[in-house]
């Protein structure tokens, strides 16, 4: 095993049909480097655990997580105690890198010393999935430096939410971090976003973080608009102590803020992108309902005690619905690693 000099980790659970894509892909990179792959499965009930049985890596292992205690912070955790590598890689099952050189990009500014983590840039496939989103962000890390240096304390107070959040950002669906580092500082144990918080961490600690352009990766979900509310309140509620960021404060600033991204998008789907005219009309409504679930999802978790005072009966309801769902992620988020 002395030649592995990186751990590769996938998380996955009932993932036929989806995994295989990515192990294809890595079968394929151009890389010069001896590395493993660890699988985290949990506990799928399909035929998942039989097909990495026979996925042709030199050096892999299968690592079951029982019902009930997998964390997206946790679960990275024991994987990452367990690798031998000095570079972890991290990957959700449902990627699909670009290009064979995928690896190499993604792990250079690590291996080079630039920074001590870095991540992938996500892509959207416009024919496959969402049009309007494809249009919209495909273009969304041209702009960001490759390299985040570290941030004092003083600097990380006076900056506005807005950039501190943006400089945070970090993606463990492609991420690449030196394990030595890692297990001292640790994925914060959230239910959603270990990655930003623990970038957060990085930069806090004198760390630099990468953004590695040109690895590059097809990644997108199609969610519910159940699944989407209780994302966005979970995630507007870790922001405000982690960021001081508010995506958005009253019932009137909602329905602003839906009314004119349905407007933008709907013309978007009409004008912009080239697809059928009946797909045109479905990714338009698919548009409407997310809107809809993300700003309604956002304004859920900015509730506490204090918006509920007074006659406020909406409020009240929508603030039991967080607490539910609050409440319900981290009994499912397993503290301990």
């Amino acid at each position: 095993m002395a030649d592995i000099k990186f751990s590769i980790v996938i998380l996955t659970h009932n993932s036929i049909g989806i995994v295989n894509r990515l192990v294809d892909a890595l079968v394929n990179q151009v890389f010069n480097h001896g590395y493993e792959v660890i699988f985290m499965d949990n506990s799928s009930t399909d035929d998942t655990v039989a097909y990495l049985e026979k996925t042709p890596f030199k050096n892999k292992r299968i690592f079951n997580v029982p019902q009930g205690e997998f964390s997206h912070s946790g679960t990275r955790m024991k994987a990452a105690k367990a690798a031998r590598g000095q570079y972890m890689i991290f990957f959700t099952d449902d990627i699909i890198p670009s290009g064979r050189d995928f690896l190499e990009n993604l792990t250079a500014p690590v291996l080079q010393g630039r920074a001590v983590a870095a991540y992938g840039v996500y892509q959207i496939d416009g024919k496959t999935c969402d049009p309007i989103d494809a249009y919209l962000h495909n273009d969304w890390y041209l702009d960001f430096d490759e390299i985040t240096e570290p941030i004092s304390q003083f600097c990380w107070n006076k900056f506005p939410p807005e950039l501190r959040r943006r400089l945070c950002n970090f993606d463990n669906c492609s991420s690449c971090i030196e394990r030595e580092v890692l297990l001292s500082l640790e994925f914060p144990a959230v239910p959603y976003g270990e990655d930003m918080l623990f970038a957060k961490k990085l930069l806090l600690n004198n760390h630099s973080i990468a953004i590695s352009k040109g690895a590059r990766f097809y990644h997108w979900h199609k969610v519910s608009f159940t699944y989407l509310l209780r994302r966005m309140c979970i995630d507007q509620h870790l922001s405000i102590p982690e960021f001081g960021i508010y995506y958005v404060r009253r019932k009137l600033g909602v329905i602003k803020a839906i009314a004119v991204r349905v407007v933008h998008r709907t013309l978007i789907a009409f004008f912009k992108v080239k697809t059928p005219f009946f797909k045109r009309f479905y990714w338009a409504f698919y548009n409407i309902k997310t809107l809809t679930a993300d700003f309604i999802g956002k304004y859920m978790g900015v509730l506490d005690e204090n918006s509920v005072k007074g006659f406020s009966p909406l409020n009240k309801r929508l603030l039991r619905k967080k607490n539910r769902y609050v409440d319900e992620i981290y009994k499912k988020s397993i503290k301990r690693y």
